[in-house]
């Protein structure tokens, strides 16, 4: 009986499986994801204009892959497919682009053809991307555990971990300590910190209704020690994501309103100090006192200068126009160059495939593009709000809210950073820069994304109250066994037994008559109690009469 329901379960598997494809292909056939294959074969037109079409030709083959083995997954899993479609455009749009800049790296240095195909470290970016995506998404389906208080614990301390051994084995690139080099490989440890604060934040605070105060006091904590590590590291636009997404936490998913208030009038408070204390030790140090040049000293001066500096050459980048103004000028010379349709002359911009990609597409492409962009963005991160709505289990919408916000508000930090809004910090734009562990990374959040949205089976809203910190066996007895040694031991009355202890003392020297006792003076411990108190000292006195 048990061989035969196996057997009809397998049938019935498998049958569901075909069933699916077959869904999905007629998915395909009449869904938008034509437009989306038309629209990557017109890109080619745009990218073959400015000279790069055989770098792209390369690419085309790998993003048509992307696309359809993307599709059929998420119809399988009955994903949405409206943020699958936003991040298959700005993948293509970023596709054109870093082939452009490739192109443009070729004219300057021809010897950059004989190291082979020009777009192999691209396509492996994407390759690895995609793969990391999908098995995310997979694990993220099937994975219920990583709701459990236990793995939160595991991924805590792989998280401090990791900053620790990037702090001890990195190297400093820029006063900026984030790189791993293992081997031939340099992995940007930042990028997982950002993962796994996610994964912590939904366990601590959805998989409850109302969070213990233990665990918000634990997500404090940890927010703490991640922010402390990351100013250590001076790694300034992660650290600026992650305060971004715990107070979005915050403000979701802790019930009560006043703690986000709170919270935000105490980072403000805490800014206020920082600041204020800069200046002071500025001036100690100016003046070659001891405490402002000490080492603890010169290591918080110099982030704080590296801050100061990003406000005081964001307003006035002339004053330091061949150092740290240096890339917002260029950024604003590619800004108006490029105009609303783009231009062919072309500004030596400074990492403009990673942290200026945004005014290098507005040259190469105009603004108008760039506005599109955007607003691609915008309706990404509507859709995931859309979703954080209707989702129904708390633990799903604490991972897809985390990620979602993720994205949007570091797109939104570099676009405004990179365009003058605000002062500039080192991140990238999602889908759309280069870097390695960068786009693998974001390839992850849009899979676990895609996966949150679809039918998981798995509920990650429980009635476990387990706290993160457990009580081990040990200390469990200890504390048992003194809970019982306290029931079980009386407790007399403190001033009942003074009284005693004196009129003993009294019964004993009265008979010598060599002396009287005065008393016991009393504090605000050991005031009367209650009737056998007064009782017990009105019977010394007259054993002293």
């Amino acid at each position: 009986m048990n061989s035969r329901a196996k057997e009809k379960q397998k049938a019935f598997s498998t049958e569901r499986f075909v069933w699916e494809l077959q869904r999905a292909f007629y998915s395909f056939r009449n869904g938008p994801v034509l437009a989306i294959l038309l629209f990557q074969i017109a890109a080619f037109i745009v990218v073959h204009a400015k000279g790069a079409g055989t770098i792209y030709r390369d690419m085309i083959g790998i993003l048509f892959l992307i696309t359809i083995v993307s599709w059929f997954f998420t119809s399988v899993i009955h994903g949405n497919k409206r943020i699958l479609i936003c991040a298959l455009i700005l993948l293509t749009v970023g596709t054109m682009l870093q082939c452009i800049m490739e192109q443009e790296q070729i004219i300057k240095n021809p010897e950059l053809l004989n190291n082979g195909n020009p777009a192999a470290g691209l396509q492996l970016q994407y390759l690895l991307g995609f793969a990391a995506g999908l098995l995310a998404a997979g694990c993220y389906l099937k994975w219920k555990q990583i709701s459990d208080m236990k793995m939160c614990r595991f991924l805590v301390a792989l998280s401090l971990g990791i900053s620790i051994v990037t702090l001890v084995a990195s190297r400093a690139v820029g006063n900026v300590r984030n790189w791993i080099h293992i081997g031939g490989m340099s992995i940007q440890t930042t990028e997982l910190v950002k993962v796994l604060y996610v994964f912590i934040a939904a366990a601590l605070l959805g998989t409850t209704e109302k969070p213990s105060r233990q665990r918000i006091r634990v997500f404090y904590g940890i927010t703490v020690l991640e922010i402390l590590l990351l100013a250590v590291q001076s790694e300034f636009g992660t650290m600026l994501l992650l305060l971004a997404i715990f107070l979005t936490y915050v403000f979701l998913f802790i019930p009560d309103i006043k703690v986000f208030i709170k919270t935000v009038a105490v980072m403000a408070v805490l800014a206020a100090l920082i600041i204020v204390t800069g200046m002071q030790l500025s001036k100690l140090a100016d003046a070659g006192s001891v405490i402002g040049t000490n080492p603890l000293s010169s290591f918080f001066l110099s982030n704080y200068d590296k801050i100061a500096n990003r406000f005081i050459y964001w307003l006035n980048p002339e004053k330091d126009a061949l150092g740290l103004g240096y890339q917002l000028l260029k950024a604003r010379e590619s800004i108006l160059l490029g105009g609303w349709f783009g231009t062919s002359s072309v500004t030596d911009l400074p990492v403009k495939t990673s942290d200026l990609v945004y005014p290098a597409l507005i040259q190469r492409c105009g603004m108008i593009f760039a506005i599109l962009v955007f607003f691609i963005f915008i309706l990404m991160w509507l859709e995931g709000v859309r979703l954080f709505i209707r989702k129904g289990d708390r633990y799903h919408q604490a991972v897809g809210a985390g990620f979602v916000f993720m994205l949007f508000d570091q797109a939104l930090i570099i676009i405004a950073g990179s365009t003058g809004l605000c002062p500039l910090t080192g991140i990238t734009l999602p889908f759309i820069s280069s870097g390695g562990s960068s786009l693998v990374v974001t390839f992850m959040m849009a899979g676990v994304m895609i996966a949150v949205s679809s039918n998981v089976k798995w509920k990650g809203l429980t009635d476990n109250e387990e706290e993160f910190f457990k009580e081990n066996a040990v200390f469990t007895k200890c504390n048992a066994y003194l809970r019982h040694l306290n029931d079980h031991i009386p407790h007399p009355d403190i001033r009942a037994a003074a009284g005693r202890l004196r009129g003993s003392r009294q019964t004993e020297t009265g008979s010598q008559g060599k002396h009287v006792s005065k008393g016991i003076r009393s504090g605000k411990n050991f005031r009367s109690r209650g009737k056998h108190s007064r009782s017990v000292r009105r019977a010394g006195r007259e054993k002293d009469i």
